[in-house]
C-alpha cells in the first residue's frame, strides 16, 4: 500500500497476500481503500473482489509466479542452415 497513486511513492505499509482489505474506489490503475486501520493505495491488479452477496469483499491478490524461460531447441533433422522442406521438394536460402 502507497501514500500516493504512484510506484515511486513511499510504502505505507505491505499487504499480504489475501488480507481482506476496505475499498474506498478504483480509477487509473489504483484502488483507495485500507487495511488496519492504515489508508492508501493500491495497485488495481492486485485487488480481487470475493464472492458475492452483502457488500463486496476485496483481498490483495497473490502474487503472480514468473514463467519459466522457453527453451528453443533446433530440429534434429537435415542440412546445416535454414531451408524449406516444404512442397515438391527443398531449397537451401
Amino acid at each position: 500500500m502507497r501514500k500516493m497513486p504512484s510506484a515511486n511513492s513511499r510504502v505505507v505499509q505491505h499487504i499480504p497476500a489475501d488480507a481482506q482489505i476496505d475499498v474506498s474506489h478504483c480509477g487509473g490503475g489504483w484502488c483507495y481503500g485500507s487495511w488496519r486501520n492504515l489508508f492508501g493505495y493500491i495497485p488495481a491488479d492486485a485487488v480481487v473482489t470475493g464472492p458475492p452477496g452483502v457488500g463486496a469483499t476485496f483481498a490483495v491478490a497473490p502474487p503472480i509466479a514468473p514463467a519459466p524461460p522457453t527453451v528453443a531447441v533446433a530440429p534434429a533433422w537435415g542440412g546445416a542452415g535454414p531451408y524449406v522442406g516444404f512442397g515438391w521438394g527443398w531449397q537451401r536460402w
